[in-house]
Formats: C-alpha cells, sequence, structure tokens
C-alpha cells in the first residue's frame, strides 16, 4: 500500500495501526472467499490513500484539517462495511458479523485518538502564540 501523508508521527502511527488491523478483518472475512478477494480490498484502500493524499495536496486548509485527519478511518470503515455485505453469506455470517464490529469499534477507538491529537495540536499551537 502507498504511504499516506500525515500530520506528524503519531497520525502516522495510529493511521498505520489502524489500517494494519482492518486488513486483518478482511483477510479473515475473505478466508473461504473467491481467490483474489483479499486483494480486491487492497486495491479498494489504495483509492482511499490516493483520495487522502490527493485531498492534501490540493484542497487542505485550516478550516478542513480534521475532516482530512479523519478521512482514511472514516472511509475505509464505510468501504470495509459494503465489501463485507457483499461477502456475506449464510456459511460465514457470524465471520462477517464480527468483523463487521471489529472495523466498527476500531474505527470508533481511532477516531477518538484522532480527535485527541487534533486537540492536542490546536493547544501546541496556542501556546506558541503566547
Amino acid at each position: 500500500m502507498n504511504t499516506f501523508k500525515h500530520i506528524n508521527s503519531k497520525h502516522n502511527a495510529l493511521v498505520s495501526k489502524y489500517l494494519t488491523y482492518i486488513q486483518k478483518q478482511v483477510y479473515n472475512a475473505t478466508e473461504t472467499a473467491n481467490d483474489g478477494k483479499y486483494d480486491d480490498f487492497q486495491d479498494l484502500l489504495e483509492d482511499i490513500v490516493l483520495y487522502h493524499n490527493d485531498f492534501a495536496d490540493t484542497g487542505l486548509n485550516k478550516d478542513n484539517l480534521e475532516e482530512w485527519a479523519f478521512a482514511i478511518p472514516n472511509l475505509t470503515m464505510f468501504t470495509a462495511l459494503g465489501f463485507f455485505a457483499g461477502l456475506r453469506n449464510k456459511e460465514n455470517d457470524d465471520v462477517i458479523e464480527d468483523c463487521v464490529r471489529n472495523v466498527y469499534s476500531s474505527t470508533m477507538d481511532v477516531v477518538g485518538n484522532l480527535s485527541d491529537l487534533m486537540k492536542d495540536e490546536e493547544e501546541i499551537k496556542e501556546m506558541e502564540q503566547c
């Protein structure tokens, strides 16, 4: 997967850890699926990272910095949930449901951590202005 643009090393670490976890959930969900399904999701992740990086290059400003910081987790969650819906069948329903819950929970966690990071960054800027 391509590297993504980030605010600082903490933003990079939080999102990287999140993406690794999501990839593990997709791996679990695709174990019994047709060949290539895991790779199909990797292509979708590449598109999310590309969008995130392009947004940083073309439209990022102080008014939408938070939206941009949360873009990868939010887009990844909705992409994963849609991907899981396409995989779901009678045989894998329990596995898919576990993956859905795990993706949702991990997304809420990383969004909360990113929110804390953004508040910390704001406080640092305010202190620097004093």
